[in-house]
């Protein structure tokens, strides 16, 4: 049962858990907690609220649809699934400066295609998802090579420091907001088992990106060794080298060779290093979507 009157968190994964950590950081008392498990968090998001939550006495409750209370502020982090109505104080955080990446893995995508600012969006929800105007945005600069677990941190960062300033608008009773700008708007795709292959015929530069972009909290990018063996690619670093060969043309699949107890890659453009990997069999379509539900908000 939650609490009326307070602040409450509907948080979920690595963003999630890392949020309310941050919230109570800054001295603010949460109410209450709502969150739920996931077969593949990696980063074990809800035996950490479940251990935050009973430290601290802070009401825990298990469940994917809250019945939510208009008298509450709720936060929802990470959130995976529709809920049934919302209220005029349900702040969703998206992970991407909307209108641009509405969707899924937002930031994935921004870290594969290059982006050099990542962002956040605290919006009220609507029907349509993603779409809902928007209260706050904050956004932040970031070089290469970054990986996807700093990126998620570094948005749960933003997310913590708009949270206290509509904490303060709930506060004085109003939650300011304006509309998107629909022609600025572009979409983020599901990606699922197959979208962990690694495209050997990208530049080193892409596929250091996408290495990094799929990694921890997901599953890692994948390739096979000798056409048999399936790794995972946990580590690579990029050569900035050019080859001038006529086999090394756009169309080039590269090869995948032990050299001196190293995995080294030849690419359509440069070398790379294979740094950590993970070897063993896996079953087909074995790898979790990089989001784990199709009803996202």
């Amino acid at each position: 049962m939650l609490q009326a009157g307070c602040i409450v968190v509907c948080g979920v994964g690595l963003k999630g858990a890392a949020f309310i950590e941050g919230i109570l950081q800054k001295g603010i008392s949460i109410g209450s907690i709502v969150t739920y498990p996931q077969p593949d968090d990696q980063a074990r998001s809800f035996e950490r609220l479940c251990s935050l939550a009973q430290r601290l006495s802070i009401n825990l409750l298990e469940t994917h649809h809250p019945v939510l209370h208009p008298e509450n502020l709720t936060f929802l982090v990470g959130w995976q699934h529709l809920l049934s109505q919302v209220t005029p104080s349900t702040v969703v955080f998206h992970d991407s400066l909307l209108p641009r990446y509405r969707g899924f893995a937002p930031t994935v995508t921004a870290l594969i295609k290059g982006d050099r600012e990542i962002g956040v969006t605290a919006l009220t929800p609507t029907d349509v998802i993603d779409q809902g105007p928007i209260i706050a945005q904050r956004a932040i600069p970031i070089s290469y090579p970054v990986k996807i677990q700093t990126a998620l941190e570094l948005q749960a960062g933003l997310m913590t420091d708009i949270a206290v300033d509509i904490i303060e608008q709930w506060k004085c009773g109003e939650l300011s907001s304006k509309p998107q700008q629909e022609e600025m708007a572009t979409l983020s795709i599901w990606r699922d088992d197959a979208d962990y292959e690694i495209d050997w015929s990208n530049c080193a530069d892409a596929i250091e990106r996408f290495v990094n972009a799929v990694g921890h909290p997901y599953a890692g990018a994948r390739t096979t060794v000798g056409g048999t063996e399936t790794i995972r690619v946990l580590d690579v670093t990029a050569d900035r080298l050019w080859f001038a060969a006529p086999e090394c043309c756009e169309s080039t699949v590269a090869s995948v060779r032990t050299v001196q107890n190293f995995f080294s890659s030849v690419c359509a453009q440069g070398l790379g290093q294979l740094d950590r990997i993970s070897k063993g069999r896996e079953k087909a379509n074995s790898s979790p979507p990089l989001v784990p539900s199709k009803l996202s908000i």
